[in-house]
């Protein structure tokens, strides 16, 4: 079975020798506007669903070739940018990135990355968001809003593997592996590799397992293979409250009032009117205020007036929390879901998440990830590690980490862990930023600078 859908096979194509559990490239378009004054060279790139298969469906990936201006190149060699989630699309920075600083003298290549938004298959899972967005405006919340999400995984891993799809073949090392195909399709010597967030442990991975394809490495808050971020979640997000607390709070007791107050409205069921819709909430819904402004550079600012807002009474900003709830997922969930519960949860312990997250009192009950051990009963992927080996390898090349100082996800020594493996990397950390400060000003600027004084 594969997966084609008129395509003209033209350009880049092998042989039927290669079809077999091998990659190549289709020219046609791809779903993205050039609208740059550049010029690219696009297609999809042919790869095997499960490589650990004897015989695979073939999946296509959409990718972009962005080429600088001959008069404003610095040189050939592409920096392949991917967006992280796990389940974010990436061909859309075909367009924006060309205009940083770092970007506008490079030639620059997008893949989206296996199981995405734009890729065929996609794991999109609209029967999440379509009963999730029911429950809400049937006025459910907690628990019973937690049983319609899992019905609807439930029902988004049924249809996929009904229509043959190998949920099993969605994972970090494959995508390691399109990434190489890619390269060598388009008969690139190496490659700049920049990873944000979750793709920084794809980057990494790729210059552990191919030192000799890459030039240099970009690694703008990086999640670690080596952490158990479930596990470690909850003490991040309190350790760096407290510590925006501190930085932007005159008070000395914001903290415990916090807490107090959120143990005062525990069972409480508050409601609020959208549209002549009156939709419930809990203590869970109103955590997700403060924790949103964390996850932001501009929000940090914001953290201590939200808290000092709730805790008043004033839970203004939860009209804004339940329109990103019924507003749906902008993610491909089956990708994120088969990623997480194939290769995060089998080196995760479900007894430590649960002691951490009750460790800490105002986050107790408080899921800080979408995916769990729950998630896993209605979306029963096999371990990677059944079948793969993990690169360890390091990577000597020039590495640039960036955190930020007061990110919650993907903490400062979250980038030092990274330290090991890239012998020959500096660790940036941006005062006052939160996460992928690689997009801030000073960010595009610092990363233009290290690409021209470190490889040119």
């Amino acid at each position: 079975m594969k997966y084609k859908f008129g395509v003209i096979l033209v350009g880049i194509l092998f042989s039927c020798q290669n079809q077999l559990n091998s990659a190549y490239i289709v020219s046609k378009d791809v779903p993205r506007e050039n609208k740059t004054d550049r010029a690219w060279d696009q297609g999809w790139l042919m790869v095997p669903e499960n490589r650990k298969m004897n015989s695979s469906n073939t999946i296509e990936l959409p990718f972009v070739l962005s080429r600088v201006a001959d008069s404003l190149k610095i040189e050939d060699t592409p920096v392949l940018i991917m967006s992280g989630g796990p389940g974010n699309g990436s061909l859309h920075m075909a367009n924006g990135s060309v205009y940083t600083s770092w970007g506008k003298t490079r030639n620059l290549l997008v893949l989206e990355q296996r199981g995405t938004l734009k890729t065929e298959p996609s794991l999109k899972c609209p029967e999440i968001d379509s009963l999730i967005n029911l429950g809400l405006r049937n006025g459910l919340y907690g628990e019973e809003l937690g049983k319609l999400k899992m019905k609807g995984t439930k029902m988004c891993y049924e249809r996929l593997t009904a229509q043959g799809i190998d949920l099993n073949g969605y994972n970090t090392l494959e995508s390691v592996e399109d990434i190489e195909d890619l390269r060598k399709n388009l008969k690139l010597d190496q490659l700049i590799l920049y990873g944000m967030s979750y793709s920084c442990n794809l980057m990494a991975t790729y210059a552990q397992k191919y030192p000799q394809n890459v030039k240099a490495l970009i690694l703008d808050s990086p999640l670690p293979h080596e952490s158990n971020h479930d596990e470690e979640v909850y003490q991040n997000l309190d350790s760096t409250l407290v510590r925006i607390i501190k930085r932007y709070s005159r008070s000395d007791t914001l903290y415990d009032n916090w807490l107090n107050y959120l143990s005062s409205i525990k069972d409480t069921v508050f409601e609020i009117s959208i549209d002549s819709i009156q939709y419930s909430y809990t203590k869970n819904e109103l955590i997700d205020i403060p924790v949103n402004n964390m996850s932001s550079h501009g929000g940090l600012k914001d953290v201590v007036p939200s808290i000092e807002k709730i805790i008043s009474g004033n839970h203004s900003k939860m009209e804004e929390i339940m329109g990103y709830y019924l507003g749906g997922s902008w993610q491909a969930l089956g990708m994120r879901y088969s990623v997480w519960i194939g290769e995060e949860l089998p080196e995760e312990d479900k007894l430590s998440i649960k002691r951490n997250r009750e460790k800490i009192e105002w986050i107790s009950g408080y899921a800080a990830n979408d995916v769990s051990f729950e998630t896993k009963k209605y979306w029963p992927v096999n371990s990677i590690y059944t079948d793969w080996e993990w690169p360890d390898g390091t990577f000597e090349g020039p590495t640039l980490i960036i955190s930020g100082e007061f990110d919650p996800w993907t903490p400062v020594w979250y980038g030092r862990m990274m330290l090991k493996f890239f012998p020959n990397a500096t660790h940036s950390i941006y005062k006052e930023n939160s996460h992928l400060p690689g997009f801030t000003d000073k960010g595009t600027d610092d990363i233009a600078e290290f690409l021209n004084s470190k490889i040119d």
